[in-house]
């Protein structure tokens, strides 16, 4: 049976990465033994509930239960409450009603990140680096992230009045906005990275993936792209129709995108129609550890397809199909895992670290007759596969790039200025100075080395920063104390270490250390220029700006482009390696394989 993407509700029951596959759970016969075993639990239950010494929530011992049995299945069986499940419902639909802010907590104060273009927040004035102290007049201190959002969202045309503080401003500012319906969107930018080499970031594969990403490939097109970067990178996934749509605007008619294989349920989704983009339209797919899902359904079909170059590393392996059934009335719903996604060619997504039970189901279909192994499939350690035109590919989970790419390591200095949020702090300190001295914050903005020092400046007055250390003088600290403790162990309790020696040999060492990790700050300033560009910015356009200043040190787009500015290394990567005997594709089996007993 096929299943094309226009055929999709996902709204008759709500399907993660899946098709219409509860159907075949309505036919399933239960054992015996099972509902022995459901009559065995219930009497533990009610004897626990009517003898045990202490009163026992029934809610608890459910929730036990239920976290019990999630430990035997795979980490992506879960049971939603209401509101884990109302939020669900919120990224994938990609739509809510609020206000139009990115917040987060920076030093204890719930912090405005980005107000989103276009949105209630936005139009009100609100700023990167605003702190909000109240909402509706009660006093922020204390309150979790998540309870904050809950506050600032509700109902479209209700008003919420917040109370933010800040930089430059004498006076806390009280904004009493009216709730919009606020889009998340799934292309958060899109744009050129070199002359006609389009660039298209997708961030998430909610309801309207797949139209969003149509629109912004006709714009770049009528603005004369001819050759696209599409950016899965970090995608964690979402609805598998809108994994089948994006494919759809790269294959031809007729390619499978992607087949589902579980225990009662066998499906397989083909293109329906020819892609906006022809295989004479080069294209790069980035991928890496954070590609998950979709992303890795989209990234997999291309690849199996020759369709494209996937750059970057090895995506996550999240391959299991989940379906979400509701459990009652009062919102509450299972999600659970009832399948294994299968890319064109017949790689198994899923990584055996990512099922539990499910490996063995992996197992039993690589048995049967069905599977085509090639005969040099112990290679890497791993099922070599290979694509439509010929290319080796290997399976074992996850997506294994045509070319891997990893990002420049980042200085220990700026991976603590970065995981501090000092970049961003400094940006909201100085735009109001910048905007009263007249300087332009823009993309043509050079920062000058005055800025770099008052940067280096601020830094070394945040007593945070001073006190983070690097490796190497944490270990000198425990090599201090080893020497103590045993120094009081040989019956010597003075509080420093006799041995001058020593104590001039670990004073030396820890200021050589001090002054190396002083000398990171000039040798990464460079970056650090970038950074503070990045975020004054983002601090004044918005996330697009961020995402625009990163990509120009971006080693793995650099990646991207180079091949895509080289036609014969293009073409290169496309073509199939010089390999003795090619194996011919492997195809899904046409009928479900029954699980083995074990």
């Amino acid at each position: 049976m096929r299943q094309n993407s226009p055929i999709f509700r996902p709204w008759h029951l709500l399907v993660l990465l899946t098709t219409a596959c509860w159907g075949p759970f309505a036919d399933a016969k239960a054992t015996g033994d099972f509902y022995e075993e459901v009559s065995r639990f219930n009497k533990v239950l009610s004897e626990i509930n009517r003898k045990y010494v202490e009163d026992v929530n029934p809610a608890e011992l459910t929730e036990a239960a239920i976290d019990g049995i999630r430990n035997i299945l795979d980490p992506h069986t879960a049971v939603f409450s209401p509101k884990d499940y109302d939020d669900l419902k919120v990224s994938t639909e990609g739509e809510f009603g609020g206000i139009g802010i990115t917040i987060a907590t920076r030093e204890n104060y719930l912090t405005v990140i980005s107000p989103l273009q276009g949105t209630p927040a936005f139009n009100m004035g609100l700023q990167a680096g605003d702190r909000i102290i109240k909402i509706e007049g009660k006093s922020t201190m204390g309150l979790a992230l998540d309870k904050a959002v809950d506050k600032l969202r509700g109902k479209i045309g209700t008003d919420v009045t917040i109370t933010i503080a800040r930089e430059g401003a004498a006076e806390p500012i009280d904004f009493t906005i009216t709730r919009a319906r606020i889009v998340v969107h799934a292309v958060p930018y899109s744009g050129f990275v070199d002359g006609d080499i389009g660039y298209i970031k997708l961030a998430a594969f909610s309801q309207k993936t797949g139209s969003e990403l149509e629109a912004a490939v006709k714009d770049l097109k009528s603005k004369g792209m001819k050759k696209l970067v599409l950016d899965l990178r970090y995608n964690p996934g979402g609805l598998l129709n809108q994994a089948i749509e994006v494919a759809e605007l790269f294959l031809k008619e007729g390619n499978v995108i992607v087949s589902t294989r579980g225990r009662t349920q066998k499906t397989e989704s083909v293109s329906s129609k020819n892609g906006m983009l022809g295989a004479e339209f080069p294209l790069v797919v980035l991928v890496n550890e954070g590609s998950a899902s979709a992303s890795e359904i989209v990234a997999g079909a291309i690849q199996d397809w020759d369709r494209g170059v996937v750059i970057g590393k090895t995506s996550f392996g999240k391959g299991s199909v989940q379906t979400i059934f509701p459990l009652d009335n009062a919102g509450h719903a299972l999600k659970l895992t009832t399948a294994f996604y299968y890319l064109p060619m017949g790689r198994c997504i899923n990584k055996p670290e990512n099922g539990i039970k499910g490996l063995a189901l992996q197992q039993d279909e690589a048995d049967g007759d069905d599977m085509v192994a090639a005969p040099d499939s112990a290679v890497k350690d791993s099922q070599v596969y290979f694509t439509a035109g010929g290319r080796k590919v290997y399976g074992g989970g996850g997506i294994t790039p045509d070319i891997v790419s990893d990002q420049k390591p980042m200085p220990w200095i700026v991976q603590a200025q970065e995981r501090m949020s000092l970049f961003f702090k400094f940006a909201i300190k100085y735009r109001p100075i910048l905007e009263k001295s007249k300087i332009k914050i823009d993309t043509a903005l050079v920062v000058p080395d005055s800025l770099y020092l008052a940067f280096k400046d601020f830094c070394l007055k945040d007593t945070s920063f001073q006190k983070v250390k690097t490796n190497a003088q944490a270990t000198a600290d425990i090599i201090q104390e080893i020497v103590l403790r045993e120094q009081k162990f040989l019956g010597d309790s003075s509080a420093t270490i006799s041995d001058l020696s020593v104590q001039d040999g670990l004073a030396s060492l820890k200021a050589t250390l001090q002054k190396n990790r002083e000398a990171q700050f000039d040798a990464s300033k460079a970056y650090i220029m970038d950074a503070i560009k990045r975020e004054l910015l983002g601090a004044v356009y918005g996330e697009e700006a961020r995402i625009a200043i990163m990509l120009k040190s971006d080693n793995q787009m650099m990646e991207a482009v180079k091949m895509l500015k080289d036609t014969k290394a293009y073409q290169k990567a496309l073509s199939p390696k010089a390999d003795p005997k090619p194996v011919a594709p492997v195809k899904a089996p046409e009928k479900p394989t029954p699980t083995k007993k074990k």
